[in-house]
């Protein structure tokens, strides 16, 4: 077992760091040899760990997983075990937490993937369901083409594609049907005369 404090792992200008938070430690696996392709053999894999990217001095995201394995040769990461990510606005303000069943973030471009039993939920109260969600940061988008569920105090909508800003404001769902429990008013008739 080593001791580490944090990896740097720079890409497109933005951070990507891990600190181990249980205690300070965590068990780190190097991988050998194997009958597995090179490419596809995770060549680090860290247990308990929270991987931090931000812009400049701020966070865009952090996630937590119980397995982090990196694939050095595909510049991937692959979280699994059940993961956590928070997302933090422009400023460093944390807006919304997404959990899933396991993820990867694609280190040239930071293109994070959730898949597996998707829940995002903003800090304003707005929840997202799907099976599999993208976050692109150079557009600082969640985008899924799959079919979701968002959930509001007044709506309950489904549809087959969707895409908001992390904090869940701003969104487009394409497809949809649903329920509101906004009271509506009816139209005014014409008068005929």
């Amino acid at each position: 077992m080593k001791n580490i404090s944090s990896i740097s792992l720079p890409a497109c200008g933005i951070s990507i760091f891990i600190f181990i938070v249980l205690t300070g430690c965590a068990k780190i696996d190097t991988m050998e040899s194997s009958d597995t392709p090179e490419e596809d053999a995770p060549n680090l894999e860290i247990f308990g760990a929270t991987v931090l990217v931000t812009r400049g001095d701020k966070p865009m995201f952090r996630i937590e997983a119980p397995r982090i394995s990196r694939l050095e040769q595909k510049q991937l990461m692959l979280f699994d075990g059940g993961i956590r990510v928070d997302f933090f606005d422009r400023d460093g303000r944390h807006s919304a937490v997404m959990t899933s069943a396991e993820g990867e973030v694609l280190e040239t471009t930071n293109l994070l993937t959730a898949r597996g039993n998707v829940i995002v939920k903003s800090d304003s109260g707005m929840v997202l369901l799907t099976e599999e969600l993208y976050y692109e940061q150079d557009v600082d988008r969640v985008i899924t083409d799959g079919f979701v569920t968002v959930i509001t105090e007044n709506d309950s909508l489904s549809g087959v594609g969707f895409s908001a800003a992390p904090d869940l404001s701003d969104w487009v769902i394409m497809n949809t049907s649903g329920t509101t429990w906004r009271k509506m008013e009816k139209p005014a008739e014409k008068d005929e005369g």
